[in-house]
């Protein structure tokens, strides 16, 4: 078992997309839970002490994945939801039930030029090669583009 460091927002997808395959991106329209039949790693289990205290336990699906660290909800969000509702709560005070605390900050990334051109950078490369670029090959398309900014 390994343990990482997950940050707020969508700092989670690249579990759900790459790890589970084998640090292959996982093609769209692919559960999670097909890794039974994939060369990656299998899905993560919920561990702690405060599993009990969330009422979680099993392997963790990506939905809860996305509401615990990309949304700031509790992992069963999307069921505490529909049940507030269905039991008459309005759609906001269900939203507030489920809610772990205050929402992640977003900060705005505002639109420049410069990263404009890497985002076509980005879009060129995965265009000619088939593949998005991987980390290095980011790394080397923000250099290019800085370099010709400025």
């Amino acid at each position: 078992m390994t343990l990482h460091i997950l940050s707020a927002g969508d700092g989670y997808a690249y579990y759900t997309s790459e790890t589970e395959t084998g640090d292959v991106k996982r093609e769209a329209g692919r559960e999670l839970g097909d890794y039974y039949t994939d060369d990656g790693n299998p899905p993560g289990v919920w561990v702690g002490s405060g599993i009990n205290a969330l009422g979680v336990s099993g392997m963790v699906t990506e939905t809860q994945m996305k509401a615990l660290f990309g949304e700031g909800l509790h992992p069963n969000a999307e069921q505490m939801i529909a049940a507030a509702q269905d039991a008459g709560m309005s759609a906001d005070r269900a939203l507030e039930s489920a809610k772990l605390g205050r929402s992640y900050y977003a900060y705005s990334q505002g639109t420049t030029v410069l990263r404009e051109k890497i985002e076509t950078g980005y879009g060129d490369f995965t265009r000619i090669n088939h593949r998005e670029p991987n980390a290095d090959e980011r790394r080397l398309i923000r250099v290019r583009e800085g370099a010709q900014a400025f």
